[in-house]
């Protein structure tokens, strides 16, 4: 499944709602943080209003950070945890909110920092799970997780490749996880598959791996720029490229860096 799919699609979001009214159920049930003293129904109101307004929050800008930090070279995870904590602001302030209304004497006595510390406590794992259970806890594994786990199922071959048509009119390459991105005039395609399997696959004089996560075609380079010392490609869809400072002497002696240089 697509990230996309995870925000366009209802059913989707009524997962997500679903695991999210059961999450403030079961708190409400709990009453953590000092919310057992109120009143039962007070407590299940407050808790599955809470998890309510963290999903539509924090879910669209965990799903977005894990579909566009690859893009800017930002491992998943750690794009996904500095998503969560800085969406964890105003999810504690709406927190603080409903608690001077529920509890006004509880919330007296407590400072924001507190708020915040209290909301990451519950927004970290309970967003870790429920990626685990929407998109699949394969995923989620860095790679050298699959790499150390002994596996009892007989070696699989290579990953299927793409149909030829996309590889010869691809724009560029990108990995995503354990999928490759391929990119081509106004739209892009998710296919699973190793980047380092389709890269042998393609002509050097067509294009080159620029960088661990990117192929690019020679001829949807429209220019490059730097920013300090690196070097990036802008193609002609809009994408800006990030070059590997070791790929950087390889693309002046292509001649892909021929042009006179530009600022970032």
């Amino acid at each position: 499944m697509e990230l996309n799919d995870l925000l366009r699609r209802p059913e989707r979001w009524a997962s997500v709602l679903g695991w999210a009214t059961l999450a403030g159920l079961e708190f409400g049930l709990i009453g953590p943080f000092g919310s057992y003293a109120s009143h039962f129904f007070t407590r299940l109101v407050y808790w599955t209003l809470l998890f309510w307004l963290g999903s539509v929050l924090l879910w669209p800008c965990v799903v977005a950070a894990l579909a566009l930090g690859p893009r800017r070279g930002l491992p998943p995870l750690f794009s996904g945890a500095v998503v969560i904590l800085v969406a964890c602001v105003p999810l504690a302030m709406l927190g603080a909110a409903g608690t001077h209304l529920f509890w006004p004497v509880r919330a007296a006595g407590m400072h924001m920092f507190e708020w915040y510390g209290l909301t990451i406590v519950v927004a970290l794992p309970a967003m870790a799970a429920l990626l685990w259970v929407e998109l699949g806890g394969a995923r989620l594994l860095p790679p050298w997780h699959h790499q150390t786990v002994p596996d009892s199922t007989p070696a699989r071959g290579p990953a299927p490749e793409p149909p030829e048509h996309l590889l010869a009119n691809a724009l560029c390459l990108q990995m995503e996880d354990h999928h490759v991105r391929i990119h081509l005039h106004g739209r892009s395609i998710l296919h699973h598959a190793v980047m380092r399997q389709l890269v042998e696959t393609l002509d050097e004089r067509r294009g080159l791996q620029v960088h661990r996560s990117w192929w690019v075609a020679r001829d949807a380079v429209r220019g490059w720029q730097l920013d300090g010392r690196s070097v990036s490609l802008t193609l002609i869809n809009g994408l800006r490229v990030p070059v590997a400072r070791n790929r950087v002497a390889l693309l002046r002696e292509r001649g892909w860096l021929a042009e006179p240089l530009q600022a970032g």
